[in-house]
């Protein structure tokens, strides 16, 4: 039987190694092909579907970005409470109200209201618009007031841009924060005004200032005359080193008949305390509390 067997295989190898190779190529051809299918359908999706990921990936970075941008976008009249606070004070100054601005204020002091009262030329405050931008927590906002200032006697009004700080008290009000020694607050607000938006507010206000100065000559010189008579003694902040305008008395009290404690020459300078009323200036001299007339001082 192994002879027959061995007979029949000599007989048919070359069948069988045809039938083989034919096989086998069959086989290379098969699986080349499917090789070859996936790579032709799959690159071209591939790089199509990586494109389209990075395109959505860069699409909602450059989102998120844009979002975390515009978190603390300024906002134009966009809380009731704060825009009801900042018209009362407004309201107030044109009013020479001081009481009422105390009020309205954490810290009023004696110079904020000479400044107020001492502003005989200021009518009123008109078309108020009030921006804000988040402060540091969510009960205070730095507050730009755009508006319209009215002088006495003057029909064009000159548009001007304020800054102010706002916060919730302990029981609930707002109220302006008034603390110039507030570093904290003062770092917050010069922040905010740096920032492009704002920025853009400031260009936009100081732009509609010029146009008004530059278009009425009866404004533009009042201003100018505005700035020559202002007492800016009064006007400082407590703290400020003012200047003798001439050689003036220093006294014990604010009044012309106290006693002399001596005497400063023009160009001496001494720290101011506060405003004492009646013009009179309170200021710091040779390690003591002492008072200056205002108008000799600058």
């Amino acid at each position: 039987m192994l002879d027959n067997f061995r007979e029949w295989l000599s007989d048919n190898l070359r069948y069988i190694l045809l039938g083989l190779a034919i096989l086998a190529v069959l086989l290379i051809l098969f699986f080349g092909g499917r090789a070859i299918f996936r790579a032709l359908n799959s690159g071209p999706a591939q790089e199509e579907q990586q494109t389209e990921q990075e395109n959505n990936t860069s699409e909602n970075a450059g989102s998120e970005e844009e979002e975390a941008t515009d978190t603390n976008a300024l906002e134009e009249n966009a809380y009731p409470e704060v825009n009801t606070l900042i018209e009362s004070f407004y309201a107030a100054w044109g009013q020479k109200n001081a009481d009422a601005m105390r009020e309205l204020t954490d810290n009023f002091t004696s110079t904020d209201e000479a400044k107020v009262v001492n502003a005989t030329y200021i009518e009123s405050y008109d078309n108020i618009q009030v921006y804000t931008k988040q402060g540091l927590d969510e009960n205070s906002y730095v507050v730009f007031v755009s508006y319209d200032l009215k002088f006495q006697g003057i029909d064009t009004p000159a548009p001007g841009l304020s800054e102010l700080y706002v916060m919730k008290d302990d029981s609930g009000n707002w109220l302006i924060h008034n603390e110039a020694s507030d570093q904290e607050v003062q770092e917050c607000i010069e922040k905010t005004r740096q920032e492009e938006d704002v920025q853009e507010l400031i260009s936009q206000e100081e732009e509609r200032y010029n146009q008004a100065v530059e278009s009425n000559e009866e404004l533009k010189n009042y201003l100018e005359q505005l700035g020559e008579e202002t007492n800016t003694a009064l006007m400082a902040d407590d703290g400020d080193m003012l200047t003798a305008t001439e050689d003036c008395n220093v006294r014990a009290d604010a009044n012309t008949s106290s006693e002399i404690l001596g005497r400063l020459q023009a160009g001496d300078q001494v720290k101011k305390l506060e405003n004492a009323g009646d013009s009179w200036i309170k200021v710091e001299y040779n390690g003591q509390e002492a008072y200056v007339y205002s108008d000799l001082l600058q």
